[in-house]
């Protein structure tokens, strides 16, 4: 089954999104979190708390490590984990300490998603290393003039013909929504959203006018503001 995830440290849009749509996980990595927590007065840490408070203990929550070296990210992500309760999970970096970070933290049993990968075989090491999750950077890989969407079906592909059944694909840094209908139909487990994509794909100009319609007829003949529940 397809995971929507949300990528913000906004507290009030995950609020939002919470009530609204149907998300499975949530995440943040350095960048947006320091984009939503400029001016607030709020730690990294404190912020995630919060969020964690929302989505509840048993909700997937990606957050990543900082550190150049295994030995920072492994202090980091011990951090994040005695810190930020229920269903968390460390995200590290596609590099050579982090694929360490990643073996050294499944022996912890940290759970682990390997995150700015550009490439085939950075996958490959990762869920070997026994990453939980690859996170495939699909804009900025199209940005370079690669295929981020091609890059995201050839994981998959592999990851099937050779039973790696333990570690999802996730198609990350998607910047519209024919991003997100590429990416599922190139078999990505998971896709990274935000509140203003979601709101895109839930609305469609000729969905409106049907609606409109439906409700002119009904009103036409029981009345305006009447419903079902008083008739």
């Amino acid at each position: 089954m397809i995971e929507f995830c949300l990528d913000t440290g906004d507290l009030e849009m995950v609020k939002k999104t919470v009530g609204l749509y149907p998300v499975s996980c949530f995440s943040m990595n350095p960048s947006i979190a320091v984009n939503c927590l400029k001016g607030t007065g709020r730690s990294f840490l404190e912020n995630a708390r919060e969020i964690r408070k929302v989505i509840g203990s048993d909700t997937p929550f990606y957050l990543e490590a900082m550190g150049d070296t295994a030995e920072e990210m492994l202090e980091d992500a011990r951090a994040i984990k005695a810190e930020i309760p229920g269903n968390t999970l460390v995200k590290i970096p596609a590099c050579p300490e982090g694929y360490k970070a990643i073996r050294l933290l499944k022996k912890e049993g940290i759970g682990c998603s390997c995150t700015a990968i550009y490439d085939f075989n950075q996958a490959m090491l990762a869920a070997l290393s026994g990453a939980d999750c690859v996170a495939v950077y699909v804009s900025r890989l199209d940005n370079s003039g690669a295929d981020g969407i091609e890059t995201v079906a050839k994981i998959k592909r592999a990851f099937q013909i050779h039973g790696i059944t333990g570690c999802m694909v996730s198609a990350a840094s998607l910047k519209s929504p024919i991003y997100i209908e590429k990416a599922v139909l190139a078999g990505a487990d998971n896709v990274t959203v935000d509140l203003p994509m979601l709101e895109q794909m839930a609305v469609h100009p000729m969905t409106e006018g049907t609606l409109k319609k439906f409700k002119d007829d009904w009103e036409g003949l029981f009345g305006e503001g009447v419903r079902v529940a008083n008739m």
